[in-house]
């Protein structure tokens, strides 16, 4: 059998790419979300003197999509805060995704060391992620 061959530029190209698009899609996401927040006609100040916890609509990733693209029963602000949530979460992503292009590169290289490093790697990323 033979190994496809995937040279280091090649590989550092593509997760140059990735990171490059992932931080894009989520300034974007971030500066419409942010921008649709702060113009909201219902919009009131914040108040610092007391702490309120996120609405709940806004712990789950599908709520948040519903909440960005329906195109009733939200307001401006709601639609505001669920885009900009989103793109928290694709610069989240990014990360994850460049590590899962890492373990496929090096996997096509059947560099079975650098394999097992990145699955730890991407293992305590997604750990962090999902046990917080």
């Amino acid at each position: 059998m033979s190994a496809i061959v995937l040279t280091d530029t090649k590989l550092q190209r593509l997760i140059g790419a990735t990171l490059r698009g992932g931080v894009l899609v989520a300034s974007i996401t971030g500066i419409v979300g942010g921008l649709l927040f702060l113009t909201a006609p219902d919009a009131k100040p914040v108040s610092f003197h007391l702490f309120e916890g996120t609405h709940s609509l806004y712990a789950f990733p599908g709520l948040m999509l519903r909440q960005a693209f329906e195109l009733h029963g939200v307001t401006q602000l709601e639609r505001g805060l669920a885009i900009t949530q989103l793109g928290i979460i694709a610069l989240l992503l990014t990360p994850i995704i460049r590590v899962t292009f890492s373990i496929v590169g090096f996997a096509l290289e059947r560099d079975r060391i650098y394999v097992a490093i990145t699955c730890v790697v991407l293992a305590t990323l997604m750990g962090s992620l999902l046990l917080h």
